[in-house]
């Protein structure tokens, strides 16, 4: 439903289009969506989006959804394991829940964001 490199059927999209944003994996910098084919085509068409920053608070928001995404996949080891994303989708989502930990590492350069706090956000996102 792509012309033009634009939604055809947007003002009638299918209900699939209107719960499931795809704009999730790149906002996220989630580029892998697995061996799945119809994954493969999903991130092909999400790799187009590009986000525009109005303000700078928006580009620090950003920034800490990527940064989310990115501590969640190389700490996976240290965070608990009931708490972490089973897929592509899952990941991104719950880097968007959680980066609200990261924007004052954005903000301020030399705060580092550890284990131990993203733990505790993970789990009280939970309750």
């Amino acid at each position: 439903m792509l012309v033009d490199n634009r939604c055809s059927v947007y003002a009638h999209r299918p209900r699939t289009c209107r719960t499931y944003d795809c704009r999730v994996f790149p906002a996220a910098g989630v580029t892998n969506l697995g061996d799945d084919p119809d994954k493969a085509h999903i991130a092909e068409r999400a790799a187009q989006w590009r986000f525009e920053h109005p303000t700078e608070l928006d580009h620090v928001r950003h920034e800490a959804v990527r940064a989310a995404a990115r501590f969640v996949r190389e700490h996976r080891t240290e965070l608990p394991p009931e708490e972490l994303p089973n897929s592509s989708t899952q990941l991104a989502v719950l880097a968007i829940e959680i980066h609200d930990v990261f924007i004052d590492h954005y903000q301020q350069v030399d705060r580092e964001v550890d284990r131990a706090t993203v733990s505790a956000r993970l789990k009280q996102r939970t309750r």
